[in-house]
């Protein structure tokens, strides 16, 4: 009889090991699946993403929020599609705020992406075969998002485009800016030409 309680106590112990396991191994799942934002640009409609969960997973994300941006110049100076120099996404690696009085064409925040920059011209990617062979950003400095310092024509139809960073209204990229942080959490940028 000491036997099979002993044993007993031994299946009821390692069952509440495995059973306590298993709870927290869900736990820590779900928690994961709403821990991290990232974002998609569909790069000719100039509409992006907000999401917060799995990494590129829609299905297993929550949309946050919709953003109306304008890309770069198509076949000129185009936002760079990762996967033309092996990647898959971009990631967020800075953010910063931008006095409007030394750059009024970012201002009032600027959010970095990791795209490779040269300098010198054609400041950006090279190689990178998209307009023709190798695009010809005009402008050195990084790649990112950032605003259009209450200029809101420069989002608009008429407008050709930036040379290479996606721009938002003020308000848009205030919120992106207050939202994300870079410094203590991967955001990742994917950009789909669509």
């Amino acid at each position: 009889m000491k036997k099979v309680i002993i044993l007993f106590l031994f299946v009821i112990i390692i069952l509440g090991v495995v059973l306590g396991e298993a709870k927290y191994s869900l736990s820590r799942e779900s928690n994961d699946d709403m821990s991290a934002y990232w974002l998609i640009l569909h790069r000719k409609s100039n509409i992006e993403y907000l999401y917060k969960g799995v990494f590129g997973e829609k299905h297993k994300s929550m949309l946050i929020n919709i953003f109306a941006v304008k890309s770069g110049i198509r076949g000129e100076k185009p936002t760079p599609l990762p996967q033309l120099l092996g990647r898959k996404y971009w990631i967020v690696t800075d953010k910063m705020s931008v006095d409007a009085s030394e750059n009024p064409e970012t201002a009032p925040y600027f959010l970095t992406l990791d795209v490779p920059v040269t300098e010198a011209e054609p400041y950006g990617p090279v190689p990178y075969d998209e307009c023709n062979g190798q695009c010809n950003w005009i402008l050195p400095g990084y790649f990112g998002l950032h605003g259009v310092n209450g200029d809101e024509s420069r989002l608009s139809d008429d407008n050709p485009g930036s040379s290479g960073c996606v721009r938002h209204r003020d308000e848009d990229i205030t919120y992106l800016y207050n939202i994300l942080n870079p410094k203590t959490e991967e955001i990742r940028y994917y950009i789909e030409d669509i």
